[in-house]
């Protein structure tokens, strides 16, 4: 291999560089925020590797290219791998920072719902107090202090599954599985549309978060799955939400007679008009769509309170809502 030979692959190696080194940045740099630095970055590291990309075409292109500069030909592989090194060793520190934001919008989130839940016991000893100043009956003062009760049970049932929705359902969703991801052996990707939380109410947002801790702990439990994926996204008619994997699925109809949560799913789907389906094979994985209804759309939609689709297909169905 003459000299002429080897600096075109050292260009060669040096446009790859750049090219991977754009590709971090897009994957990793742009959504730890600051976008207009990091575009910035990403649109010079760009240009470099567009022009690095010429470079090596240009012995296709030219009927007698230009020989290759020792020098530049070098200094171009050493910034190519300054920059390329330089961002891989600073990605793990733009995912703490990353990680970082998502903890504090955790314990913000966290701080509105001891907020609200501290209003709403306010609200209710006060309640009683006046009740018992001015001397209502007894039962009715019984049912006050029995409607708290009730409250408060459900609050400990919810924070005792994890379940605690404030005002972004995106970051309830994320932190509940995250939670259960540290029980399974197998990693669980989440994607939210951030316009979810506009179109779902609370009560609509706990029963969802309670469909999916059930519909993933059976995936973490059952699937012997490799990875898992949670969905959230709104469509023009429904929010849906889909938990999947690719375990090894199994026979609907022999799960719903053993149990395994489904029923709770079913009920939780019923209480907000949702639509539950199950779509599972064996060898073949295992997803879960739950689909609420949009408003707007509410009007227009005549489904039954529920229906089980038990055909002969393989890939079986449940439908719910």
């Amino acid at each position: 291999m003459d000299g002429g030979s080897f600096l075109f692959w050292v260009l060669l190696t040096t446009c790859l560089m750049h090219w991977l080194t754009v590709f971090l940045l897009v994957r990793r740099v742009r959504s730890t925020g600051s976008p207009l630095v990091w575009n910035l970055l990403n649109a010079a590291v760009g240009l470099l590797a567009i022009q690095k990309t010429y470079g090596v075409f240009i012995p296709y292109l030219e009927l007698n290219p230009p020989p290759l500069n020792v020098v530049s030909t070098w200094l171009g592989f050493v910034v190519a791998g300054l920059l390329l090194g330089g961002i891989v060793r600073l990605s793990p520190f733009l995912y703490l920072l990353q990680r970082n934001n998502e903890l504090l919008a955790v314990i913000e989130e966290r701080n509105v719902i001891i907020l609200h839940f501290h209003e709403r016991i306010a609200r209710a000893l006060h309640k009683i107090q006046m009740a018992m100043e001015v001397g209502r009956p007894t039962n009715y003062i019984i049912e006050q202090v029995a409607d708290m009760s009730e409250m408060l049970k459900v609050f400990l049932e919810n924070l005792k599954a994890g379940v605690l929705l404030g005002n972004k359902f995106e970051v309830a969703l994320k932190t509940l599985i995250e939670d259960l991801g540290r029980e399974a052996s197998f990693p669980i990707l989440v994607y939210v549309d951030p316009s979810c939380e506009d179109h779902l109410s609370r009560e609509q947002g706990t029963q969802l978060l309670h469909i999916v801790r059930e519909a993933v702990r059976n995936s973490v439990q059952f699937s012997n799955a490799k990875r898992g994926q949670v969905f959230a996204k709104t469509t023009p008619t429904d929010t849906v939400i889909e938990v999947s994997d690719n375990g090894k699925g199994f026979e609907v109809d022999l799960v719903r007679a053993q149990g395994h949560g489904l029923g709770n799913m079913v009920n939780r789907a019923k209480k907000i008009g949702a639509r539950l389906k199950i779509h599972s094979q064996p060898s073949k994985g295992t997803s879960v769509f739950i689909e609420v209804p949009l408003k707007e759309s509410l009007s227009d939609s005549s489904h039954s309170a529920s229906k089980v689709d038990s055909s002969l297909n393989p890939s079986k169905n449940v439908h719910v809502g």
